[in-house]
């Protein structure tokens, strides 16, 4: 069986759609799994051993026959792609023949909660909040596969070379508050932010004084320089440069022993490396965020939770929530 997976973005989607893999071959034994995806995604697929072929190129394919096309993006310029190649079966979202963006009956369960549902965006928002299965679970139903689990495949050079940055003296949390420019409320509030870190900066775990790592892509980099100087330059606390490339931010994150995010990138990289956490969420759903038992959730309590607006009532998200489940995630822990 060859089987094609077509998954551009996001970064976070594309780590924990790659966790299909081996379910998927270890249901279909000989198979061989393609996979198209962003050039810049790449880097997060390019070590994995269970990929047959990674291309950022539809016209690379063109010549091939698939028996199974699992198409996981809805954007109308990466499906225009796709109608180029020839199948046997397409499960997810294509281009049907009055050219629009449609999506198959069997990945229904997922698509009917997102932007091409076929019920509205208005339902698909009050499903996607009433909605109780992971990302996982969701396509364990879907794909009909068992045994999803998060792992993820990185240079061995690159975690080296960045674990010479942490000292083993230091018990580390990387704390990455914000999220982008896209999604403004899936940030924590810098007031609340700095009061996280003065309480964690007071702190010893596992008799290790507490060092902070800000963590972030280049949107957070002004937000983490506010929060630097609002904490009166601890001697605990730097900024790391996670700009070189997806590769050595993921090297970064295993080399904490904990990871405070939010729904991002940061997070599914801490869960697929098996990083303990603490994640939270204002207009995105906690329900579909498996943690596989890596991490805990603090949720919003506002009425306008998981409403996938831009903007949404984030003040919920307090460094007093987060820490008190912080503390208590230990004592499960211990």
């Amino acid at each position: 069986m060859i089987i094609l997976i077509v998954k551009f973005g996001a970064f976070g989607d594309v780590v924990r759609t790659s966790y299909f893999l081996k379910p998927l071959l270890d249901k279909y034994t000989n198979a061989k799994i393609y996979w198209i995806t962003s050039t810049k995604s790449k880097d997060l697929l390019i070590h994995n051993p269970f990929i047959f072929y990674l291309t950022d190129k539809f016209s690379e394919l063109k010549n091939i026959f698939f028996d199974w096309i699992i198409s996981l993006d809805d954007e109308f310029e990466i499906l225009s792609g796709l109608k180029e190649i020839k199948s046997m079966k397409i499960t997810g979202a294509y281009i049907n023949d009055n050219n629009t963006v449609n999506y198959s009956t069997d990945s229904a369960l997922w698509f009917d909660m997102g932007l091409i549902s076929k019920y509205g965006k208005e339902k698909a928002d009050r499903l996607k909040k009433h909605n109780k299965l992971s990302h996982s679970e969701i396509f364990s139903k879907i794909l009909k596969i068992e045994n999803i689990k998060p792992y993820f495949f990185n240079s061995k050079q690159i975690e080296y070379e960045v674990k010479s940055n942490f000292a083993n003296n230091y018990y580390h949390i990387g704390i990455n508050s914000g999220a982008g420019k896209r999604w403004p409320s899936k940030s924590m509030t810098i007031t609340e932010v700095v009061k996280l870190i003065k309480y964690l900066c007071s702190q010893k775990v596992n008799n290790k004084q507490v060092f902070i790592n800000l963590l972030g892509g280049e949107d957070e980099n002004e937000r983490n320089k506010i929060i630097l100087e609002l904490t009166d330059k601890c001697k605990y606390i730097r900024i790391l440069d996670t700009s070189k490339s997806l590769l050595n931010f993921a090297a970064v994150i295993k080399c904490c022993d904990y990871i405070i995010s939010s729904d991002s990138l940061a997070l599914h990289l801490a869960i697929s490396q098996g990083v303990k956490n603490l994640s939270f969420y204002a207009p995105t759903s906690a329900s579909e965020i498996d943690v596989f038992g890596t991490g805990v959730k603090v949720i919003s309590t506002s009425n306008d939770y998981c409403n996938y607006k831009s903007e949404c009532d984030n003040s919920s998200i307090t460094a007093e929530r987060v820490i008190k489940s912080f503390n208590n995630h230990f004592l499960q822990n211990n």
